[in-house]
């Protein structure tokens, strides 16, 4: 089942192309660039769009297909480090479309850490969706993933969140307004409040786009939860 969690436009199927084209040692450097700048212990200060400064002379580890240990730490000294410059040298293709690989990892590194998904089917919207062709490179960021996302899912099972069960739920609408120097902006926004079991008070404030998404995710859950009871009902009659 597909589930709509990434768009593939125009430039990004471009972007893609130029990932398919990388060699999958340079894949695996330029993978672990976007994802350190993308992480709040990567460059530091954070960069507006099309701003240069905070990343030139920031340096990457590469990591190799043969071994697997690197890429769980890919800031081992023993490996070379590369500036911007040298990673752009590195890929060997024209600066717009070396921009746009960075955006194009940056765009699918963002996109699966905002999403709860299986591996299993991560792997396979890699692979069918994104169009990816090596199946190292599909594994690469499987692995990247998980070593981002495990650490999360350990301490939504920990004994700290067992008793943290959502007892109540409200919501609200809020206005922002945005001044500018010769517009004022106002930006509807919802808020949802939840209340745990422990008293912990948990508010969201989102966008419309944002509340379209969550709400998408509910759907695909609500419809796996769905196929996984009509398939359980004839099991149940027989009995």
């Amino acid at each position: 089942m597909s589930i709509n969690w990434i768009k593939i436009t125009e430039r990004a199927r471009e972007g893609i192309k130029i990932i398919n084209a990388l060699p999958y040692e340079t894949f695996t450097t330029v993978l672990w660039y976007t994802h350190r700048q993308m992480s709040p212990s990567g460059a530091s200060g954070a960069a507006a769009p099309g701003a240069t400064s905070c990343t030139v002379g920031t340096s990457v580890t590469t990591t190799g297909r043969a071994d697997s240990s690197t890429e769980e730490n890919p800031t081992s000294s023993s490996e070379p480090e590369y500036t911007l410059e040298e990673l752009e040298r590195l890929v060997g293709v024209p600066r717009p479309d070396f921009l746009l690989l960075i955006k194009t990892f940056s765009y699918i590194l963002r996109r699966i850490s905002t999403f709860i998904i299986k591996p299993s089917l991560l792997q396979r919207e890699l692979r069918e969706k994104l169009q990816l062709e090596d199946e190292a490179k599909i594994d690469a960021i499987l692995r990247l993933w998980v070593r981002e996302t495990t650490p999360i899912m350990n301490n939504l099972a920990s004994k700290r969140y067992e008793s943290n069960v959502i007892e109540d739920v409200a919501w609200k609408l809020n206005v922002e307004v945005s001044s500018h120097c010769q517009q004022r902006e106002k930006t509807p926004l919802a808020v949802l409040q939840m209340k745990t079991g422990v008293g912990e008070d948990i508010n969201i404030e989102m966008t419309h786009p944002e509340l379209v998404e969550l709400y998408n995710q509910f759907e695909n859950i609500q419809g796996e939860l769905d196929a996984m009871l009509a398939m359980k009902a004839p099991d149940a009659a027989a009995q």
